[in-house]
């Protein structure tokens, strides 16, 4: 049996025909590969045309890919060196790089929630959040966060704490004040995360002051072992604190590029550190009615206020109060601190790039804007042909993957406003089902799912969609039922491409144009459902056969069954060998080799 692998079609055709570097993405949005090239649209196209003469890493690579992103460089020798530097900083998996390499993390202060969480991340994001970093050593950063949570007693759970059922273990051993309780007072908390804030942004008295005064307190209860680990983590806090210091050197600058037009600002920050440019970040903002010079000042002013200070900050324009600017940018980072428009030379050309990739992120943001009017347009059409009362801004999609009935999984992927929304998929184990019957699968699916919703009190879907004919509709449609849940449902068969409804519905079937945009978007549903249902049913069925006729024996561990199929090349073998022999594998010895010879014997 031959199977298509179709790559995930990313959209190229605003790329330009210029140098730069093209960064690939998977469906986790992790970058999986990094190139550069001459021409960026001619090089990356070649990826998705067809040649027998592609090597096997090279279509796997294709079909993992579902986004590309990518930086014009002034030169292709630009591109070549900007290529090292990213592949060293984010060591993708297609990519040949040096281990030991690490993404620089970064402290995420979530603020604005009503009980805030302080934790690592590697990635800094677009939203209200606060940041700190990013930082070159990622172990002083967890300990400084365990330690900001053990005593300021900050949460380190996920999601709502309201939602909590119960308090967890760092509630019970007094590592956190236990919002999800409910007696915890919201503004007792905030004032917590306030100190830890203070300290994080160097300020280091009520952090420090608290540690110096709980070892005083070891110290006279004469608990000196507890002591002297307090005394350990001050040092620690100190040294963190040093290393957001001094860590710039003097190859150490930000390069600010900038693109302003009539309704927006378009910031493009490029890291340079140790002479290498190691990544950038993009930024937009609402134009109101100021000058570039103003923008610089705000941006400058509002971005280092939680972010480490390099040595040199190169602009395209020198911002207003200048030197109030400067000595508030020295002050923060603890030594002199320059602003620079550089006029030629290697400087000029980093400040250039930025500046030319400050527009391109303005062209995508364009780019980004008319699909999302397409988008609308499509939901919208979706509503009036379905004759449906809400715009399906939020669709669930169903699809049934197993083989001769074997492994069977469900899946349910999620798209919202016409984006998939990864975090929302589920897959579902079929437990209830024996042999091969795709209607009594999808209604097992369709019921664990919509049960566990209605029953926790979350959003529904404004539509659901099914992979399949009017079978796998009808008994989804029969599960909706005796749940009383009235929710939009419809089939999108494949070959022909028709919407069919459930026996329920006065209408059996819709055809819209190939070409409709709200066809187009049910069969991106559609197709993710597939893509997902095969995925999780191949993970299942690979555990399965993983699963080794050893792991049943008593004394057989991971090690030993590692050692005796790697000794024997097979469970069979094993099976067949005899004692003695298998006595001879490291650690197996005369008396467990006889209860495994004779198991696997019975097994037979």
């Amino acid at each position: 049996m031959s199977e298509n692998i179709v790559p995930g079609n990313p959209d190229i055709s605003d790329f330009p025909h210029l140098p730069g570097v093209y960064l690939m993405k998977d469906e986790n949005e992790t970058i999986i590969y990094i190139g550069k090239a001459r021409d960026l649209k001619k090089r990356v196209s070649q990826y998705f045309q067809a040649d027998k003469n592609k090597s096997p890493k090279t279509k796997v690579l294709v079909s993992k890919i579902r986004d590309i992103e990518y930086i014009v460089t002034s030169t292709e020798v630009e591109a070549l060196i900007l290529e090292a530097n990213l592949i060293k900083k984010n060591r993708p998996r297609y990519n040949i790089s040096l281990k030991d390499d690490k993404r620089y993390p970064y402290v995420k202060v979530t603020i604005n929630s009503r009980y805030p969480r302080i934790y690592l991340v590697r990635r800094r994001m677009m939203d209200d959040a606060v940041y700190f970093g990013p930082y070159t050593s990622v172990k002083p950063v967890r300990t400084t966060l365990d330690l900001i949570s053990q005593i300021f007693k900050i949460r380190r759970c996920h999601g709502n704490p309201a939602q909590k059922k119960r308090p967890c273990l760092n509630y019970h051993i007094n590592r956190c004040m236990g919002p999800c309780t409910g007696d915890v007072d919201a503004e007792e908390y905030r004032d917590n995360v306030k100190a830890a804030v203070k300290y994080l942004r160097g300020d280091t008295g009520d952090l420090l002051g608290k540690l110096k005064q709980q070892m005083q307190e070891y110290a006279e209860k004469q608990r000196y072992e507890a002591a002297s680990v307090i005394r350990d983590q001050i040092g620690g806090l100190k040294e963190l604190a040093k290393q957001q210091k001094t860590t710039a050197g003097i190859d150490d600058r930000d390069v600010i590029g900038l693109h302003v037009d009539e309704k927006d600002i378009y910031v493009q920050l490029f890291y340079v550190r140790n002479g290498n440019m190691v990544g950038r970040a993009d930024f937009e903002l609402n134009r109101g009615k100021s000058t570039s010079s103003e923008i610089i000042a705000e941006f400058i002013k509002q971005y280092y206020q939680d972010s480490p200070v390099p040595p040199e900050i190169v602009v395209p324009e020198m911002p207003p109060e200048e030197e109030v600017i400067l000595k508030w940018l020295s002050e923060k980072a603890g030594r002199k601190v320059t602003l620079n428009i550089p006029r030629i030379g290697e400087k000029k050309k980093l400040l250039d790039m930025a500046m030319k990739n400050a527009t391109m992120a303005k062209e995508r943001a364009n780019t980004e804007k008319a699909k999302m009017e397409g988008t609308l347009q499509g939901l919208e059409t979706l509503q009036e042909k379905l004759g449906i009362g809400t715009l399906p801004r939020h669709i669930e999609g169903f699809d049934i993957s197993n083989i001769s009935g074997s492994d069977p999984v469900a899946s349910m992927v999620v798209f919202k406003n016409g984006t998939p929304s990864k975090a929302d998929y589920r897959h579902y184990n079929i437990k209830s089902v024996e042999g091969i019957d795709d209607f009594a699968m999808m209604a097992e699916a369709v019921e664990r799912r919509y049960s566990h919703i209605k029953d926790d009190k979350q959003a529904m879907p404004d539509l659901i969609l099914i992979d399949g004919g009017e079978g796998q509709v009808n008994a989804a449609s029969r599960e909706l039922q005796k749940l009383q849940i009235n929710i939009p449902i419809i089939g999108l068969a494949k070959k022909f491409e028709h919407i069919i409804f459930p026996d329920t519905h006065p209408r059996k079937l819709l055809i819209l144009p190939k070409k409709s945009p709200a066809l187009k978007m049910l069969m991106q549903v559609r197709d993710e459902a597939h893509r997902f249902a095969v995925a999780s049913h191949r993970k299942r069925r690979s555990a399965r056969l993983s699963h080794s006729e050893l792991d049943g024996i008593e004394g057989i561990g991971e090690k030993k069954k590692k050692e005796l199929l790697q000794h024997f090349g097979s469970v069979e073998k094993v099976r067949q060998a005899e004692e003695k022999e298998i006595a001879e594998v490291g650690g197996i010895g005369k008396a467990l080799a006889m209860r495994i010879a004779e198991k696997l014997r019975e097994q037979k």
